[in-house]
């Protein structure tokens, strides 16, 4: 015969049994759950998760039309970003000087390139004839490579360049850098041979626009373009090569100006010679991003270059959707 206490006793135990068997059931379900959940979800990848991070900072940011091509028409526009200047050439090896582009004159004993293509052609170099023959004042059609060197400017550029592409791609365009760090400085023929398929000058060009972005010098502040004028003669160029490049670079300053804090600046005029502009196969923008000789503009440019590079894409964004 079994007592009262020992009853109590086997009930109490049939108890805690029966309890503790019922939380292992419910975490063997609930494991189970969730083990199911992680292992539908393993196939889904989400792209750029350190990208989709670095937008979350702004809940006012808008991806449009180039984010997912929706129609089979539809092809993922390429920019090309030019961080302006790079190396100092007092550093470049003859070598390097050959790699990037540049070619050595034996008649003036010194490195360089030729401004212009001769007319109706690209990337036949002029050498002096056959072209437009825009210069600057008391200049002349070749261009030595120690006048591109520059102080502080070249690291901005890239730090700018650098933004504008982590926005551009999040909205899905595709982006070629001319170059990628300090240590490169690039020929202009070099360098708009990125407008081009795996750089393959014999093929179409099928790049829709060109940003080269710079910094400004001369003792002034605010940021702006420099606007083309009409005398360009290289094989290629659209027929409103001009105007569309002018209104691209305006629609950028513009947003650069509202980002930044920087004061709008009306575009410089009279150098319609530049290189590029003679060169470029695609409508291009040349800007000219504050005043790094300025102290306050270098205090913007070293401060805000995520905000400028955000601006840059959103002023091409904008200029291709409308």
């Amino acid at each position: 015969m079994i007592n009262n206490d020992q009853l109590k006793r086997v009930t109490r135990a049939a108890l805690i049994l029966l309890l503790v068997s019922a939380v292992f059931c419910i975490s063997a379900v609930f494991i189970h759950s969730n083990r199911k959940n992680r292992d539908e979800n393993e196939d889904i990848v989400l792209p750029e998760t350190d990208m989709l991070r670095e937008m979350a900072v702004s809940d006012t940011f808008t991806v449009k039309s180039n984010m997912v091509a929706d129609d089979v028409d539809d092809v993922r526009k390429v920019i090309v970003l030019d961080a302006g200047h790079g190396k100092e050439s007092s550093f470049m090896s003859d070598e390097e000087k050959a790699d990037e582009g540049y070619i050595y004159n034996e008649a003036r004993g010194e490195w360089g390139e030729w401004r212009h293509y001769k007319n109706g052609t690209f990337y036949k170099d002029c050498e002096g004839s056959g072209c437009t023959g825009t210069a600057p004042e008391n200049g002349s059609c070749w261009y030595r490579l120690e006048n591109g060197d520059r102080d502080t400017e070249p690291e901005i550029n890239l730090a700018n360049a650098e933004a504008a592409r982590k926005y551009l791609e999040y909205m899905g365009y595709e982006v070629r850098m001319t170059r990628t760090s300090s240590g490169q400085n690039p020929s202009m023929n070099k360098r708009v041979s990125y407008c081009f398929p795996n750089n393959d000058i014999s093929a179409s060009s099928d790049a829709s626009a060109y940003v080269c972005i710079h910094s400004n010098a001369g003792g002034g502040h605010g940021t702006s373009y420099i606007s083309l004028g009409e005398a360009y003669t290289q094989a290629g160029i659209p027929e409103d090569y001009t105007e569309r490049s002018n209104g691209l670079a305006e629609r950028i300053n513009s947003k650069i100006s509202s980002a930044s804090g920087l004061e709008c600046n009306p575009p410089i005029g009279g150098e319609e010679y530049l290189i590029l502009f003679n060169k470029c196969p695609v409508p291009i923008a040349y800007l000219e991003i504050g005043f790094f000789d300025s102290v306050t503009d270098l205090e913007v440019l070293r401060s805000s270059s995520d905000e400028i590079g955000r601006a840059i894409a959103e002023g091409i964004d904008e200029f291709f959707n409308d």
